[in-house]
């Protein structure tokens, strides 16, 4: 068990050393830091989740709804931080999902882990990390 958690410490110090990692942290803190970029990511998002809501319930989604997300949309999409945080999120996220996905399904036969059963133990399985 404890090679296990060795080896996820190193995968997480690895994603860390990233050149994606860092520029996404870097952008965060610049999203965090510009009080009218965040303000503007949060309204956007939060207004986005509102329209979603009511297309997944089948409500009617009114005209001027559609034209103030629209206009929020524009007002994202003239925003270099933004677009830019936005994108690197994105390919954060996916990269974590390959990494979860590849857990899910590793490739190749399963290597044994020693340290499960301690030796000249009784054969238990060891649960205290």
């Amino acid at each position: 068990m404890e090679e296990i958690l060795k080896k996820a410490n190193e995968l997480g110090l690895m994603i860390q050393g990233s050149d994606l990692y860092q520029r996404f942290n870097e952008l965060s803190k610049k999203i965090e830091a510009d009080q009218g970029a965040r303000t503007l990511l949060e309204q956007y998002i939060s207004y986005n989740e509102t329209i979603m809501e009511k297309e997944e319930k089948g409500l009617p989604i009114e005209v001027d709804e559609k034209k103030k997300l629209e206009e929020l949309g524009k007002q994202v999409s003239e925003s270099t931080l933004i677009k830019e945080y936005i994108a690197t999120q994105t390919y954060f996220f996916n990269l974590l999902m390959k990494v979860q996905e590849i857990i899910n399904n590793p490739q190749g036969d399963p290597i044994p882990e020693s340290r499960i059963i301690k030796p000249n133990a009784s054969g238990k399985i060891i649960t205290d990390i």
